[in-house]
């Protein structure tokens, strides 16, 4: 017969998880500047916009060549990297029996 409890640790304190208080705190955030956000998109439609074109530069100069070097890595490692192995290794294959034709050839003579 055991004498110990069935649970040995203690039940834990449910807490709220970060993922959930932040976006409380985002839909807090956006009910209480909703009228900020009403008056500065409909008298500064010129600004979002010029807002919304600087975040586009920004991608186009910032992200656009980073995607383009990710790929080309991605290329090279699935296509290129292989082929240039499989080339250097046909290579060595191809001397050393280039030399082992080479001696038998010697040896008949």
């Amino acid at each position: 017969m055991c004498l110990l409890p069935i649970e040995l640790v203690p039940p834990r304190k449910k807490r709220l998880k970060p993922r959930t208080v932040v976006l409380v705190l985002i839909l807090l955030a956006a009910f209480v500047l909703s009228p900020f956000l009403r008056s500065a998109l409909g008298v500064g439609v010129g600004v979002a916009l010029a807002v919304v074109y600087v975040l586009a530069y920004l991608f186009a100069v910032v992200m656009l060549p980073l995607i383009f070097f990710s790929l080309a890595r991605f290329a090279y490692v699935v296509f290129l990297r292989p082929y240039v192995r499989v080339w250097h290794i046909n290579r060595i294959r191809n001397a050393r029996h280039l030399k082992e034709v080479m001696r038998r050839g010697r040896r008949d003579e």
